[in-house]
């Protein structure tokens, strides 16, 4: 992916395609870890995509690009959030058309979006986009303890709903 990031910051539009999509899925599990509204979710990955290729040359170490993308992504929905606030959400009919993480269970996802925001995002970065704690901390401006701290607080709430969701069902 380094090569890309060099290619990308020498201006060759071609390579930052290629890093988008090999990084889309990433970004659309964070920003949805944050916002609610698939709409919202999509403008703040799109606004994230903008963002990272007027950027992109920034980056000091190629080979933090993903952490540095994930930044983007996570700083474009709470600028999102903060010109909401004070807007009254329109959810609570589900969007029709919705193109959510396909690759989840259900009940995974229904799980997961119940949980508080540091919960469901630390969850996110490190089981669906693959980042390690290292990487969590140094993202989220916390201590490695703080990240595992969360990860394993995150863990333990995830058990305990997805477990009375299966005994709502019967189970």
């Amino acid at each position: 992916m380094e090569k890309w990031v060099r290619k990308a910051q020498n201006g060759d539009k071609d390579a930052f395609v290629r890093l988008m999509e090999e990084n889309q899925l990433a970004m659309y599990r964070t920003a949805k870890a944050i916002l609610h509204n698939e709409s919202d979710v999509e403008d703040a990955v799109q606004e994230a995509v903008c963002r990272a290729f007027y950027k992109i040359c920034t980056i000091k170490q190629p080979k933090y690009f993903k952490t540095w993308l994930t930044r983007v992504v996570i700083n474009c929905c709470y600028d999102l959030l903060r010109q909401q606030k004070g807007l009254i959400p329109l959810e609570l009919l589900p969007e029709e058309g919705r193109t959510e993480d396909m690759d989840l269970p259900l009940d995974v996802r229904r799980t997961l979006q119940s949980l508080g925001e540091n919960d469901r995002l630390v969850l996110t970065l490190f089981y669906l986009n693959d980042m390690p704690v290292k990487e969590i901390a140094k993202l989220l401006s916390i201590t490695e303890g703080a990240a595992k701290m969360r990860l394993s607080h995150g863990r333990k709430k995830f058990r305990e709903t997805y477990g009375s969701r299966e005994q709502e069902v019967g189970l």
